[in-house]
């Protein structure tokens, strides 16, 4: 008995085989379905385009890092008085540290090096900052998103070592 339904059972799973390799076959085939390599393609250039935008918007980002350190720096010129900071600038002063290496490392930066003539006063510790920042949002502003810039590396590194000098001077 067992033997005669073998063939039918064996039939049975061949067309179901059959059957379901033609739907597959079959919505593999739709033509609305754009061929895979053009798929990549568009994909890729969407990618390439997102990168791009990121870049461009990362780099905007460190130009207006570099403008506030310089409106930074103009407060602590303004706020300075009888050769003491009030305490109230540190947080401004640990912001320009923290902008400038920022920068720095976005650049490729890293490392502090020690100022080569350090100032010997607190306005001459400010008029240096407010050099250095200014030089740096020019350079920063100069540059694209694809140019690595030693002139900005080494003037953020001369920010951040001027920063901790004038923490010295806060109240």
């Amino acid at each position: 008995m067992k033997s005669d339904h073998l063939p039918i059972r064996i039939l049975g799973c061949a067309i179901l085989v059959v059957s379901a390799s033609i739907c597959v076959c079959a919505q593999a085939a739709d033509p609305g379905l754009t061929p895979a390599v053009e798929q990549s393609e568009t994909f890729r250039d969407t990618l390439v385009r997102m990168k791009i935008r990121r870049e461009e918007e990362q780099h905007q980002k460190l130009v207006d890092k570099a403008e506030q350190i310089a409106d930074l720096t103009g407060d602590l010129l303004r706020k300075a008085e009888a050769g003491r900071l009030p305490r109230s600038q540190d947080k401004k002063i640990r912001d320009i540290e923290k902008f400038a290496k920022q920068i720095r490392t976005e650049f490729g930066g890293g490392g502090d090096a020690p100022l080569e003539e350090k100032p010997a006063s607190l306005s001459d510790a400010l008029r240096q900052l407010q050099d250095l920042s200014e030089r740096l949002k020019t350079g920063m502003s100069k540059t694209s998103r694809r140019v690595v810039s030693a002139g900005v590396i080494s003037d953020a590194t001369e920010i951040i070592a001027l920063a901790r000098i004038l923490r010295g001077y806060v109240n």
